[in-house]
């Protein structure tokens, strides 16, 4: 795949992994908690099949999305592999970044001007400090091979209210997210998934769920900093869901986060047109997932809002970053 400040060409068609439709099971947290824990604990052997989870939503994906879905990870991948003229380097998290980021101009030593997708060495280095968790849409990330896999822990029909009965690729072996976060320790991780929620949740349980979700990984991650990003937009003709639910449930975590120790990130307004909807230039097809070049918007405002205003701050890639640069 091509790295970070890569570009991946020929993968125009959507990135067509399961939405959920089905009606939504309330989930006793109890139960699921005294589980999880269990699934944590360092005695316990990992989990190496996601056959082995119990999937509390069925796919609707036809065989035609899932020869897109395989296609377009299999286009990227080739297409890296034909057009890349840079070293290669490890997938690991810090030489994928390192190795792929365009050397950035300085004033002073610590003003970095952008790359042609308006990412500055500064932003590559939290990037490269952070993990993305979540669904389909969030697995673009890894799919379009936009950031490396050691960065994007996501799947397919995965939302707030069933996270924990999947399991995501780590290094090689599927784990539970709390033990691949664990393993990771990402000093940053945001959280990027409700559009499996949407139709199947109120917004106010969709808070409790991720209340549930960020009390579980706070317990093995208890050092590192987490934001919720809001539900990307959708287009004016998909009849998926509408724009309005999806605002609706945007505003109400953000709201709820208000005050409290995880953040929130807006990445839907950078992708929306004069309507309220997704640009239709960013849609990967379905009017759902994103096109590659969506990603980089994505991105941006993530950066835009932690790393340019000095939410965030450390040093990775021999570069300070956000508070650290003062």
């Amino acid at each position: 795949m091509t790295h970070l400040h890569g570009r991946v060409f020929g993968c125009g068609a959507a990135l067509a992994a399961a939405i959920c439709l089905t009606s939504c099971e309330l989930v006793n947290h109890s139960a699921l908690e005294n589980r999880v824990i269990e699934m944590t604990l360092p005695s316990e052997m990992p989990i190496t099949s996601a056959e082995t989870t119990k999937t509390v939503c069925t796919t609707q994906m036809t065989q035609a999305d899932t020869t897109v879905f395989t296609s377009a990870e299999t286009t990227a991948t080739t297409s890296a592999a034909a057009t890349s003229t840079a070293t290669i380097v490890s997938t690991t998290a810090a030489d994928t970044i390192s190795g792929s980021m365009t050397t950035a101009v300085t004033s002073g030593g610590v003003k970095y001007s952008p790359d042609a997708h308006g990412l500055t060495a500064e932003d590559y280095a939290f990037l490269q400090d952070t993990v993305f968790v979540g669904d389909s849409i969030c697995s673009g990330l890894r799919v379009y091979g936009i950031m490396p896999d050691d960065n994007v822990m996501a799947k397919g029909c995965v939302a707030a209210r069933n996270i924990f009965e999947y399991t995501f690729d780590c290094r090689g072996k599927e784990f539970s997210a709390p033990y691949a976060l664990s393993i990771l320790k990402p000093r940053y991780v945001i959280f990027s998934m409700g559009m499996n929620d949407v139709n199947m949740t109120t917004p106010e349980v969709y808070c409790q769920n991720y209340d549930f979700l960020l009390k579980t990984i706070r317990s093995v991650l208890p050092d590192s900093v987490f934001f919720v990003a809001s539900v990307t937009p959708i287009t004016a003709d998909t009849v998926f869901s509408t724009n309005q639910k999806i605002d609706t449930l945007n505003q109400t975590i953000r709201e709820h986060l208000y005050g409290t120790s995880t953040g929130f990130v807006d990445v839907a307004s950078g992708l929306k047109t004069w309507n309220g909807c997704l640009n239709p230039s960013y849609s990967g097809g379905d009017g759902v997932h994103l096109a590659p070049e969506a990603y980089y918007v994505y991105l941006n405002q993530i950066c835009d809002q932690l790393v340019d205003t000095k939410t965030v701050g450390g040093y990775a890639n021999g570069i300070a970053y956000g508070w650290a640069n003062q």
